[in-house]
């Protein structure tokens, strides 16, 4: 299939990706929920039950809570990101709605552990080959930890096939990186390899997608036992996003890495203007499991529309008015993918923001 535009490190973006992309996204604002996190769902509905002093573990309940989520999004955003058990559901795009792209998550929850558990080596959960007529486009996620050498390179490989099986699909890739923890070591220690790490993880995973997904230092981290430190500043944040986006030939969107919303959202503004949009999920929704007007599950999807579409399309608004449009990283598209997409509806020479540091 031909070419229909070409990122700048020569990369080609085929008709079937860039139609999909301008189907959901015309005027350049593509915002994602992100909801595929298998394991964090497990905890937040076990806090639930403890919240409605139900006595059990979660199970089968996480599929339900994400098919409630997808109908109680009201298509605000224009993509959500979901795993196998809640898109592989009876009926999961008529709930989801036809407005909003669908983002199927590829990669197994758990990663295959190696040297102790320095290195995390990314697996996948399903093929794409099998899943790819339920899904608008795929994600992947890999635990990297950029000293740890055999991890590394045994990651790039398999995001290299990854990457080569979706683009014969013709279904945007949404490659996501997030530094490892390592073994003994507490949050604020990690935090304080971000400002380093995000950059040599952009620098060589950058390219394995359509789509980069990266975490930014944070500005302030919880110990264990509650203790907030702080670790970066606001202007070593924008320092890492700015060195990132001068190196990665793609698209960059940013995740939440677990913070809360209070974070996310300093940490949005602070880099809004070199990213193409979030791609955020606990720190919207969280504290709806456990609001005192959660009492079961029809009141938890209250919560959460009452929580998370204001935090959304607080996020939106401003992507919309400040972030770059995701045909920015284009060196060139043609006459026919012109077309479909509306050039006109961001600033075609971005914004510069200037917070006075």
């Amino acid at each position: 299939m031909a070419a229909w535009a070409e990122y700048r490190d020569g990369v080609a973006v085929d008709e079937q990706v860039f139609r999909v992309l301008a189907k959901y996204a015309p005027d350049g604002t593509l915002d994602v929920f992100a909801s595929d996190q298998h394991s964090s769902y497990l905890r937040l509905f076990n806090s639930f039950l403890e919240h409605i002093a139900e006595d059990r573990q979660a199970t089968e309940d996480v599929r339900d809570v994400c098919r409630r989520f997808a109908r109680a999004l009201e298509q605000t955003p224009s993509a959500a990101l979901f795993n196998h058990l809640a898109y592989l559901s009876p009926d999961f795009r008529g709930l989801l709605g036809q407005k909003t792209m669908l983002i199927g998550r590829l990669e197994d929850t758990k990663s295959i552990e190696i040297d102790g558990g320095r290195g995390h080596l990314a697996r996948l959960a399903v093929e794409p080959e099998e899943v790819a007529d339920r899904v608008d486009a795929f994600k992947t996620l890999v635990k990297l930890d950029p000293d740890h050498k055999e991890s590394w390179e045994g990651n790039r490989g398999w995001l290299e096939d990854v990457f080569e099986r979706c683009c014969e699909l013709g279904k945007p890739l949404f490659n996501e990186t997030l530094i490892a923890q390592r073994p003994g070591e507490s949050k604020p220690q990690m935090a304080r390899r971000l400002p380093e790490g995000v950059v040599r993880m952009a620098e060589d995973f950058g390219p394995c997608g359509h789509f980069y997904k990266t975490q930014v230092p944070l500005l302030w981290a919880q110990e264990n036992n509650g203790a907030i430190q702080r670790i970066s500043s606001p202007q070593e944040i924008r320092s890492a996003a700015t060195a990132m986006y001068s190196i990665v030939d793609r698209p960059m969107l940013l995740l939440s890495a677990a913070v809360d919303f209070e974070q996310y959202a300093a940490q949005y503004a602070l880099v809004s203007d070199v990213v193409a949009g979030p791609m955020c999920g606990r720190a919207y929704f969280k504290e709806a499991f456990t609001a005192p007007e959660t009492r079961d599950m029809g009141s938890l999807e209250a919560s959460f529309t009452r929580i998370a579409l204001p935090r959304m399309r607080q996020i939106k608004a401003l992507a919309e008015k400040v972030s770059k449009p995701w045909w920015d990283a284009f060196e060139w598209m043609s006459g026919e993918a012109k077309e479909l997409i509306n050039i006109g509806a961001k600033p075609t020479a971005g914004v510069t923001a200037d917070f006075g540091y």
